[in-house]
């Protein structure tokens, strides 16, 4: 008899081989677990394996209730059928499953769950003589192609005009045995949308309407995403696993390829699930935990990463700048003349050769000629060129550049910016009093994340604001009257500033509950809906100058028609003077068509960041509505956590 024979009585192994083979299986039951699964089950339950901290790892199991439950949502990642509420139960049928027939090959659990199967085996100390041995084909090919060796913790930072990337992203490089590390490969966990609407995309993500999937991919690919694609700098934190450590991580990658769990943007997000893997690598850490009992309402990308340094697990740290901040840096180097040089060679208005460039020292011809270069391979990558042209273009490009020689010092190497890791902490508290026309209030304000236009710029990406769940509440002394002032579930602001390599569009999202001055002459909380779209543009040493077209939706049953619906726009100026002073002087003025009415907005803030834990607000404005005034000031200090 064969292998399978003698470790199976045959009900038994027809029993598992039909439920295996169809992909579904039960916890066996007692009478037809196969003899050495039985006593393996037997000796797991002397141990505890099932309420151990690596099976819980393993599964990605969390405290619920009395009992636990795993974060996946995927049936096939369980065997047990209530696996995912029943850690025993899946302990139980994993068990039983290792000892399937081996003629399953790729879907035997040893092959789909490798992880969980070499974890098992050295806990219980199974010989090899005891299982049955399936060809892994796919497994083993990965592993090969892989080669895992080490990994590196990876940050592209916030994209100002990508609603699914303002906070950030994480994903991990591993590293392989191939001299160029941008052979290595990458593990993502991302929400799967096509959504590219902000309002939309924020809405589905907070309650969890898009499907999350874990993916292995070659890592030059998501770096030319990021870095050429959608402008966003990449920090690369380089891990102290073990080669050992790293392979068991990859293990359990495999495992959750193809497998889904409900995506929600403020917890159970990309950076939340890639702390399961790292701790899988490394049992024994418990990053997961730190913020599950901490808050079980938001994980930050960029927190992560904190919680990563902390730990003890980062090495080193690489900066790799996107190829538009490369480009923005080598024009910054360079005048007008030189930038609108650069331009024209690209553009095809002049040659690399053409006499205007003639009487410029080589040194600036050099950076010129540099930075036409990176310019047009921009625009290549973004299909703004064809490669016939982009061919057509680059190589009298290189040759005139070539014939200069070698530059006195690199233009293109961009100099690292502050860490994100060390800017301000993404949740924050205020209290602050003022007066408002004569009437003195108190005020205190909570936002749980997670930057937004005022805070100190360092580590964040400028002119970004990302707001969720802010809220604000007042008490005025005068009347005892305490008032919710405003209530953003959705609060978002891209200012992107123009110049003459990249026309981005700005823009901004708002929604929710807002204090406004009525008919009456009272200040009364309404819902408002608010987006717009406009320019921007850098104003050196002003700041950055901004317009927008706005539109804006009122609703209160203190309207005529329970809504004012109108449009206008507004305009303003934002200087962030370094770390530590930032103002920002705007102003607004919208026509209501419906519930027939104006208002009008001009105010003044400023923030002092004295640490990146703690800054002082000073808050000026006037506002008119309904030809009512208010006049308010306002000072706060801030706390960030």
């Amino acid at each position: 008899m064969g292998r399978t024979s003698k470790v199976y009585g045959a009900p038994c192994s027809i029993y598992l081989f039909l439920i295996l083979l169809t992909g579904f299986l039960p916890v066996a039951p007692a009478f037809c677990l196969p003899p050495n699964s039985a006593a393996y089950v037997a000796l797991a339950e002397q141990k505890g394996l099932a309420s151990s901290r690596e099976w819980n790892v393993l599964l990605h199991y969390k405290p619920h209730g009395p009992g636990r439950e795993s974060l996946v949502d995927d049936p096939g990642f369980f065997i047990a059928p209530d696996g995912k509420i029943n850690p025993v139960a899946e302990l139980t049928g994993t068990l039983a499953g290792m000892f399937a027939p081996p003629e399953l090959a790729d879907s035997h659990p040893q092959c789909r769950f490798p992880a969980r199967f070499s974890w098992l085996v050295k806990e219980l100390h199974i010989e090899a003589d005891q299982l049955p041995h399936p060809t892994c084909g796919q497994l083993d090919k990965t592993l090969k192609s892989i080669d895992p060796r080490s990994a590196v913790l990876v940050f592209p930072a916030a994209h100002t005009n990508g609603p699914a990337s303002m906070f950030g992203h994480t994903l991990i490089k591993i590293g392989s045995s191939y001299k160029n590390e941008l052979l290595s490969h990458a593990v993502n966990y991302a929400a799967h949308s096509i959504d590219s609407n902000g309002l939309l995309y924020a809405f589905k993500g907070i309650f969890g309407l898009y499907p999350g999937y874990y993916s292995i991919l070659p890592y030059y690919e998501k770096l030319k995403e990021y870095g050429d694609l959608e402008h966003r700098d990449v920090w690369e934190y380089q891990l102290n696993l073990s080669p050992e450590e790293v392979r068991r991580m990859v293990l359990h990658i495999w495992e959750l390829q193809e497998i889904k769990s409900d995506y929600f943007f403020f917890d159970e997000n990309c950076s939340f699930n890639l702390l399961f893997l790292l701790e899988a690598a490394r049992p024994q850490l418990s990053l997961a935990e730190e913020y599950w009992l901490r808050s079980s309402f938001w994980v930050i990308p960029i927190d992560t990463v904190s919680t990563v340094r902390r730990a003890g697990l980062i090495e080193q740290t690489t900066y790799r700048p996107s190829q538009a901040t490369r480009i923005l840096y080598r024009a910054s180097l360079l005048d007008d003349f030189d930038q609108n040089s650069a331009v024209n060679i690209t553009l095809q208005h002049i040659k690399p050769d053409d006499l205007q460039l003639k009487e410029l020292p080589i040194e600036e011809k050099r950076q010129v000629l540099d930075l036409a270069a990176e310019y047009l391979q921009y625009r290549y990558s973004r299909r703004e060129v064809t490669p016939e042209t982009f061919q057509g273009q680059f190589l009298p490009i290189l040759k005139s550049r070539s014939e200069l020689g070698p530059g006195e010092h690199d233009s293109g190497r961009v100099p690292s910016p502050a860490q994100p890791e060390d800017g301000h902490l993404p949740a924050k508290i205020s209290m602050g009093g003022g007066v408002r026309n004569d009437s003195p209030f108190f005020q205190l304000s909570w936002q749980p994340a997670y930057h937004d236009l005022m805070d100190a710029e360092d580590g964040y990406t400028r002119g970004a604001q990302v707001n969720f769940m802010s809220v604000s509440g007042r008490y005025y002394s005068e009347t005892e009257k305490f008032m919710l002032q405003r209530l953003r579930p959705v609060d978002i602001v891209s200012l992107a500033p123009r110049d003459r390599f990249f026309q981005p569009v700005s823009w901004k999202v708002n929604f929710g509950a807002d204090s406004k001055i009525l008919r009456d002459g009272t200040d009364r909380t309404i819902f408002r809906l608010n987006t717009g779209g406009g320019v921007a543009w850098n104003l050196p040493p002003l700041g950055m100058a901004y317009g927008m077209a706005e539109a804006d939706l009122n609703i209160s049953d203190r309207f005529d028609n329970n809504a004012a619906l109108g449009g206008g726009g507004s305009i303003g100026l934002l200087h962030q003077g370094g770390s530590s002073w930032t103002a920002h002087l705007h102003a607004r003025a919208f026509t209501y068509l419906i519930d027939n009415h104006t208002e009008y907005l001009a105010a003044l803030d400023q923030q002092f960041a004295l640490s990146r834990r703690a800054a002082i607000g000073i808050k000026t404005k006037w506002e008119q509505s309904f030809d009512h005034n208010r006049a308010e000031a306002m000072l706060e200090v801030i706390g960030y956590y």
